[in-house]
């Protein structure tokens, strides 16, 4: 019996030593957060923003020299930025702003068209029976032809994204799409302003532009350069624009704040590249936290 006993004792020792140890769990112990970004994020963000700004996916060797310099810091905010000056270089650039208002404002009016009513007007000013109307005629045919070198001006710096959108609507198509001055009123407004004028608006822009005296966002004039000019100076204008990329980059609308902020350094700067980066840098736009 003693030597039973014995024994039992022994297996207790022996099952007793062969069991784990116990884990000790210590409260707020978390192991720190992965800060690498993975490949694939990377990648989907110079995809992202070859789209975005130009209109195209990367080539190979684009999208390879794309993650050369996201992999510099971990696509940093500053990593971010050098990618987009890239591409902000590229030849494509400015033909996507060109394409992009045309779209917008002209209902992808084809350059052909363009050729073919400068044509036009050049056999006008040859007919004496238009003498009376040569005047018109000529300054209808300049605005064409300056919308037509639109692209290789944006090129050369001599046209700001501001001066293209006030050449699509200051020609003879854009007349034609919104026949009266009523409604080319209201399409500035809706195109830019992302609303319908008030009844003050409208009519002071109006008599404005019929080349009456007029007052229309606290500023006077009486010609429709005039009011094209006051237009594309006032706030609402450069708010507009924040709206505009918000909507087209991050599919929705800018806070009060973000629209306020970037509104009001885009009007001070001018910098429509520099409005883009604001927005295509952000980690809402990268997809990280």
């Amino acid at each position: 019996m003693t030597r039973l006993v014995g024994f039992a004792l022994f297996l207790f020792v022996l099952v007793s030593s062969c069991k784990k140890d116990k884990k000790v769990i210590i409260d707020g112990n978390t192991p720190p957060p992965d800060g690498t970004i993975s490949n694939v994020v990377k990648e989907n963000y110079v995809n992202k923003s070859y789209i975005s700004v130009l209109g195209r996916k990367p080539t190979a060797a684009e999208l390879s020299d794309g993650m050369v310099v996201l992999n510099q810091h971990n696509l940093s905010v500053t990593d971010r930025n050098q990618l987009l000056d890239n591409i902000f270089t590229k030849p494509g650039y400015n033909q996507r702003l060109y394409d992009i208002s045309i779209a917008t404002l002209l209902n992808n009016l084809d350059t052909a068209q363009v050729t073919t009513f400068i044509y036009i007007f050049e056999l006008l000013l040859t007919d004496p029976q238009y003498t009376s109307q040569w005047p018109v005629i000529k300054i209808e045919k300049t605005k064409l032809e300056d919308l037509k070198k639109s692209v290789a001006d944006l090129n050369k710096g001599t046209l700001s994204i501001i001066g293209l959108h006030k050449r699509c609507i200051n020609n003879y198509f854009y007349d034609q799409i919104n026949m009266g001055t009523e409604n080319f009123v209201v399409s500035a407004f809706q195109h830019f302003l992302y609303r319908y004028p008030t009844d003050e608006e409208l009519a002071q822009s109006k008599q404005i532009v019929d080349g009456f005296e007029g007052v229309v966002f606290f500023q006077a004039g009486h010609t429709k350069d005039d009011f094209l000019t006051i237009f594309f100076g006032c706030n609402n204008y450069f708010e507009g624009q924040v709206r505009d990329l918000y909507l087209r980059y991050l599919f929705r609308e800018p806070t009060s704040v973000e629209m306020s902020d970037k509104a009001g350094i885009y009007k001070k700067s001018l910098d429509y590249k520099a409005l883009q980066k604001a927005i295509l840098s952000t980690n809402e736009y990268a997809g990280v936290q």
